[in-house]
């Protein structure tokens, strides 16, 4: 039963609402679609990932290779928008 333990309180409203939008509700749910079949949901991104990762699976990071989510790696530690704006050109 303690893995099944509903997610309520223990992250924050945003994240909650992005996961309760494709009815998952607890910790195994999490655990089980981390970090890809999660980013792939809308209104899941980066931040609810970190969310995620500081409250239920702490001393783990997904760390992407490139693409969009290339600016959150340990390496820069904010997202620049000179660096959007470079790339887009």
């Amino acid at each position: 039963m303690a893995t099944e333990l509903l997610l309520n309180k223990r992250l924050s409203r945003r994240t909650l609402n992005s996961l309760g939008r494709h009815a998952i509700t607890t910790v195994d749910q999490v655990v089980e679609a981390y970090p890809e079949r999660l980013l792939k949901l809308n209104g899941v991104g980066m931040t609810v990932l970190r969310d995620i990762e500081r409250t239920l699976l702490p001393g783990q990071q997904f760390q992407p290779d490139s693409g969009r989510y290339k600016a959150w790696s340990e390496e820069t530690s904010s997202y620049s928008n000179t660096d959007s704006a470079q790339q887009k050109k």
